[in-house]
């Protein structure tokens, strides 16, 4: 079971009796189908046409004593239609005049026989035409004045027609006033005849299990002589002889493999080059990616009269969102959110710098001052296309202000009228002009006991669904008014992330999501 060539041969066998094991059946399905549908509508032509004629000849022929002439009549009858085995003749009172299977040579000459089942004898008594299934079920049929038939019961309500795979066992013709005729059905001649295209079936399933081998057999030998070169090639390459080559001259896909192979030996050498160099860029960005983490405050402050929570998720190794809490003095604390054009190692180095930038000027008495002279450094060092928007918050003795730089507005939730509203953003980006003093305001708001803000990037309101809906931030207003109430920033943070994961579904994060919730307590 190890050689290429018994696995191919194993295989094509394998296949062959498959597909003709399943077009065997879907055929003997079909077929039995057919045939099925076929002696259901002969039985009911067969029935109709001939029941009145058996009604007459025993009216006429057995009433005179003349079973002879009778008797050949209904053989007669019976050659015309191989799939009715039985013929029996009652009365309305459910008496048997005539039993094919007990009449074969001789008229009977017993006690009166009389139907014992009194479904057939209710059936019999009927208007209708009526058929017994083999699963139990009696229909009954109705011939509409176009010549169309209908399945009814035995109360002319309409019922699930006859299907293909249903049998009948017998059918009921009434011939009123007084006589009915039972015609019962067989399906030999059905299962003989599936018998037979099973069996040639089966022998065309040999002559396939016999092609398959031999087919096994003759392509087998093409393919694996070409990879026994390939093998040995494998064997000189392995051991550092970059010069080896296979000579396979076949034009398949194992001849396209030896070319492919005496084309990565000649590259191997160039690719392990390029795979040394991967390698080094991805310890590279794990080293800035643990910079830029080592950015993050690594806990968060503790500020008395606040509960603070944040979080940054990246679309990316190196990711061009970032927050921090600067202490001012015991009394003031800074705290801000930002966002820097695009993801990778160009974000995360204007991230490194802003950072340092705030921090140096973070003793300023004025919030626009500090964004003034990091846009005036940021604008000089760093490239056209990059730049950063945030925004900065500075909480002291209980009062608390911002400035945006071009940042999305920050939510407020108010507790004592259960409402969020959108704080007044503006400003202009920093690193995309030289001045920006004119462009920068700052605000004050009224935070009492039970408020939060929330400040986010873009990420959040950004975020798509896999339709591509966004999520915007009409979604983030509701989910903040709904869980605003809660009694810490971090579950209001987790709730708040929940809401917009459960959003995304399975879409891609296509940017950073940073929060940073900050609630008065």
């Amino acid at each position: 079971m190890h050689s290429i060539k018994t696995k191919l041969i194993l295989g094509l066998s394998v296949l062959v009796i498959f597909l003709f094991s399943v077009t065997a059946f879907l055929l003997i399905d079909e077929k039995k189908k057919e045939l099925s549908r076929d002696i259901y509508l002969k039985a009911r032509s067969f029935s109709e046409l001939t029941a009145p004629k058996i009604v007459d000849l025993a009216t006429s022929l057995l009433a005179q004593n003349s079973f002879v002439i009778f008797n050949r009549e209904m053989k007669d009858i019976f050659r015309k239609n191989e799939d009715i085995s039985a013929i029996r003749i009652t009365t309305y009172s459910g008496e048997i005049t005539y039993d094919s299977a007990q009449e074969q040579d001789r008229a009977y000459a017993g006690p009166p026989r009389s139907i014992v089942d009194p479904d057939v004898a209710a059936r019999v008594q009927a208007t209708r035409p009526s058929y017994i299934l083999e699963s139990g079920r009696t229909v009954y049929l109705q011939k509409t004045d176009e010549g169309e038939y209908k399945t009814v019961n035995e109360n002319d309500k309409e019922i699930a027609l006859i299907a293909d795979t249903d049998a009948i066992k017998n059918i009921v013709f009434p011939m009123p006033p007084r006589f009915a005729v039972i015609f019962d059905v067989t399906y030999e001649n059905l299962r003989s005849r599936v018998v037979r295209t099973t069996e040639r079936i089966v022998l065309l399933l040999v002559f396939g299990i016999l092609l398959g081998l031999g087919f096994g057999w003759y392509f087998s030998g093409r393919i694996t002589n070409p990879i026994a070169k390939l093998t040995e090639g494998a064997l000189i390459l392995g051991k550092g002889d970059f010069q080896a080559r296979v000579n396979v001259k076949t034009r398949d896909e194992v001849g396209l493999l030896a070319d492919t192979f005496n084309k990565m030996a000649q590259d191997l050498e160039v690719s392990m080059k390029a795979m040394v160099y991967k390698e080094r860029v991805a310890k590279e960005l794990e080293v800035a990616a643990r910079i830029q983490k080592q950015i993050l405050p690594d806990k968060l402050p503790q500020i008395a009269g606040l509960d603070i929570a944040a979080s940054v998720i990246p679309a990316a190794e190196i990711g061009g969102d970032c927050y921090d809490f600067i202490q001012v003095n015991p009394e003031t604390h800074l705290f801000y959110i930002s966002d820097v054009t695009g993801h990778g190692i160009p974000s995360g180095i204007v991230v490194s710098i802003a950072n340092a930038l705030i921090y140096s000027y973070a003793n300023s008495n004025n919030l626009r001052d500090i964004l003034i002279q990091a846009n005036r450094v940021l604008r000089e060092k760093t490239a056209q296309n990059m730049f950063m928007t945030l925004l900065m918050l500075r909480y002291s003795n209980g009062n608390l202000d911002y400035v945006s730089a071009g940042h999305p507005e920050m939510l407020h939730y108010f507790a004592a009228d259960k409402k969020v509203s959108a704080e007044k953003g503006g400003g202009i980006a920093l690193g995309m002009v030289p001045d920006i003093s004119k462009m920068l305001i700052e605000s004050s708001v009224t935070f009492q006991k039970g408020d939060c803000v929330v400040l986010y990037s873009d990420g959040i309101p950004e975020a798509v669904d896999p339709r591509g809906e966004m999520y915007g931030l009409q979604r983030l207003k509701r989910a903040l008014n709904d869980q605003g109430e809660l009694n810490s920033a971090e579950a209001i943070k987790n709730s708040l992330l929940a809401d917009v994961k459960q959003f995304m579904g399975d879409a891609t994060q296509m940017d950073d999501i940073t929060i940073v919730v900050v609630r008065r307590t």
